[in-house]
């Protein structure tokens, strides 16, 4: 995999310690704002980065570049992708995949008629403990309630409150916490379960309408999960499932497990897992394996899921009147 980075803010910087040590991958160009130059310049020095690019165009046209990995501000992930299928690339987006659920469906439609690569760079569906609790998931019997909670107050918090809107709490670069924390809730638990019969968010929203917490729930036939996430507070994170036989709890974030605790009528069982020293390394070598072994219908069975996280999150953010500017656009499904 020969990368392109597009970007050069703080999860770029993560992705590119992660992709640095997955063998078979090489990131060969960067690409950022002509403001950002030296940024970039310093960046391909530190990662052996063969070209700086500040002109999306024209890395698009670079024939060193296969994959396009976009890192840039949540409201952009759309144009850049779509712009770099268009051009052949294939791409690793940042999550949020996309601000609403029509972008979401259009470049699926367009990787599946092109035949490339499309991926969502979110942890949660390639982590050891997910994959663990899908394993342990019969073991409890029917499932009653779900319960997941990824809470941490930002750092930027504390200038939202003062007014000074950065990119995190911005309705127009569609941040706040459902599309930030709540979406990893969202991925883990529609990756167990599938499409819900639907979906309620509550949202606590600041003065300028973004949600810097809420609960997101959602109703199966038989059960009911509820997905907490806040970026105005520090909470206890994990995630709990409950069924007829016993439960599962998993400690910590869904971004980054630690343990897992498996209670039944029949036995109690705690799975620990080491933390990785960058929690982007187990979606790159996923995306990097399936690549490299020509698994391209798994690759879009995974971004049909991606899809099916944003028509809930974009259906639940609509209905408690949470309005990003793509809503505007008009685009069919």
């Amino acid at each position: 995999m020969k990368i392109g980075i597009a970007g050069s803010g703080m999860i770029v910087r993560v992705a590119l310690d992660a992709l640095a040590a997955i063998e078979g991958t090489k990131v060969t160009a960067i690409c950022v704002r002509e403001r950002s130059e030296q940024t970039g310049h310093e960046l391909a020095e530190r990662y052996h980065i063969d070209t700086v690019h500040t002109d999306y165009d024209r890395m698009l046209q670079d024939p060193d570049v296969e994959f396009i990995y976009i890192g840039i501000v949540n409201s952009l992930h759309y144009d850049y992708a779509k712009r770099a299928l268009e051009a052949g690339k294939h791409l690793l987006v940042e999550k949020p995949f996309t601000s609403t659920v029509e972008e979401a469906q259009e470049l699926l439609e367009l990787a599946e008629s092109k035949k490339l690569y499309l991926f969502e760079a979110v942890v949660t569906p390639y982590s050891p403990d997910y994959l663990k609790v899908r394993e342990l998931l019969p073991e409890i019997g029917r499932i009653r309630l779900v319960q997941s909670n990824f809470s941490k107050r930002s750092s930027r918090y504390g200038d939202y409150l003062e007014g000074k809107v950065l990119p995190a709490f911005d309705p127009a670069l569609a941040g706040g916490a459902l599309y930030d924390l709540n979406i990893y809730n969202l991925h883990f638990t529609l990756g167990l379960f599938g499409r819900p019969n639907d979906a309620r968010y509550i949202g606590n929203l600041g003065p300028n309408g973004i949600d810097t917490s809420g609960v997101l729930t959602l109703a199966y036939d038989g059960f009911a999960a509820a997905c907490l996430a806040g970026k105005d507070s520090d909470g206890d994170c994990f995630t709990l499932l409950q069924g007829e036989n016993g439960s599962i709890r998993v400690d910590g974030p869904p971004n980054m497990c630690s343990s897992i605790t498996l209670k039944t009528r029949e036995r109690e069982e705690t799975f620990t897992f080491e933390v990785p020293d960058n929690h982007m390394s187990n979606e790159f070598r996923a995306f990097a394996r399936m690549y490299r072994n020509r698994e391209w219908e798994k690759s879009m069975d995974m971004l049909r899921h991606s899809v099916l996280v944003m028509d809930i999150a974009t259906k639940a953010r609509r209905e408690a009147g949470i309005a990003f500017a793509a809503d505007t656009v008009s685009r069919s499904m």
